[in-house]
């Protein structure tokens, strides 16, 4: 007879109230563990900067600008550099960092296809590997229709080159 004068209640086979016991800690342990993992990766922001993914099958090379926002009397100075060589299914990042700005342009060439993903906003370029700061191309630069890219202030962003 127990305490109370009933007889002590049986466990099922196999179980111990101390076998319980530790089996729910490890089980509150290791749903403490995901949920905190969990968390940990719904916080953990986009890598930032300015990434551009090459979609298509055959190497591409991409182009960058940026409209400063200042102007030299002539106009719009914008910066624009390139050639990115970017292989099939590959990504590389054309601005590293938190994004500064909310607009950014992109320009690509497939030159083995003559592919071009090209967009509405004339900027300088040159056959050869380039940055030019201008608000004219003149006769040395050629013109190219870039894309514009919004990032909706994002720190990071990707942009997809489709085939």
């Amino acid at each position: 007879m127990g305490i109370c004068g009933r007889a002590p209640r049986r466990l099922e086979r196999g179980f111990t109230h101390r076998g319980t016991r530790r089996r729910m800690k490890f089980v509150l342990i290791a749903l403490f563990f995901f949920v905190l993992g969990a968390y940990s990766h719904a916080q953990s922001p986009s890598p930032s900067g300015f990434r551009a993914c090459n979609l298509s099958n055959n190497e591409i090379e991409v182009a960058k600008a940026l409209d400063t926002g200042v102007s030299d009397g002539n106009g719009r100075i914008v910066i624009s550099e390139g050639w990115y060589k970017l292989p099939p299914n590959a990504c590389a990042f054309l601005w590293t960092g938190p994004l500064q700005y909310d607009r950014y342009l992109v320009y690509a060439q497939d030159k083995s296809t003559g592919r071009e993903w090209a967009g509405s906003v004339p900027v300088c370029v040159s056959p050869q590997a380039f940055t030019i700061r201008a608000t004219d191309c003149g006769a040395q630069f050629q013109r190219r229709f870039f894309t514009p890219v919004d990032t909706r202030r994002q720190n990071g962003w990707t942009h997809n080159f489709t085939p």
